[in-house]
């Protein structure tokens, strides 16, 4: 008899309290459909899933840093590709909590409950996000040293911010960069000089930098160690 070949996948439990949060989204969105007849708010099914996307990247980056004991430059290579998809995406995650401001647009005798569902979906998207840059962090200490380490999560953080505004204010996505590479670089350049602009940068940098050191006091440091888990 030839021996089978088992394939199995082990989920962490912070991977499983985010697809809750995610899977508490979709309940409150389809009761919301169901009672009202509306389809109103349906978009943040699709932005959780954006949302979801750099913890992907993230998740596959840390798969391969821990498929090998000594890391090869091409495999080097492959894991910095993909965490620069993972930055690519990452302003996705934070992004949610501006919809928020969506909610003035919506039906004031079910405003309380519209309130709860953004909220969870606000949070689904930061919590996605933030255990993402943990992730990301983690594989960066596997092939660099600490302090650069933290030097690229912090840039990465205020590049979020920027990603963020282009995001919602000047209607950018992360497919542009294929789609329209050189005039999203040439508007990126013009929106610098914006002072909201700056100010969001600035704001989202200081949040998320503050939510994710708060988020890494939170973890016990028996769980600091790459891990072979999604």
């Amino acid at each position: 008899m030839p021996n089978k070949i088992r394939i199995t996948f082990t989920i962490s439990r912070a991977t499983l309290s985010l697809v809750l949060l995610t899977f508490l989204c979709c309940i409150l969105l389809i009761i919301r459909v169901v009672e009202t007849q509306q389809v109103q708010g349906v978009f943040l099914l699709w932005n959780l899933f954006l949302a979801w996307m750099p913890l992907f990247f993230a998740l596959v980056a840390r798969r391969l840093a821990k498929s090998v004991e000594v890391i090869t430059k091409p495999k080097q290579t492959a894991i910095y590709t993909i965490l620069a998809f993972w930055l690519l995406f990452f302003p996705n995650s934070p992004y949610i909590i501006t919809d928020l401001i969506h909610l003035g647009e919506y039906q004031t005798h079910i405003l309380w409950f519209d309130t709860v569902g953004f909220f969870i979906a606000a949070l689904a998207g930061m919590a996605t996000g933030l255990y993402s840059i943990y992730v990301a962090h983690q594989v960066l200490n596997r092939l660099i040293t600490s302090l650069i380490a933290w030097i690229i999560i912090s840039v990465s953080i205020m590049l979020s911010g920027f990603g963020l505004y282009l995001g919602r204010f000047v209607r950018f996505n992360s497919w542009d960069l294929f789609t329209n590479p050189f005039y999203l670089l040439r508007k990126s350049l013009q929106e610098l000089q914006n002072p909201l602009a700056m100010q969001t940068t600035m704001v989202f940098t200081l949040v998320v930098m503050v939510l994710y050191i708060s988020l890494i006091i939170l973890i016990p440091n028996r769980h600091a160690s790459l891990k072979n888990v999604a």
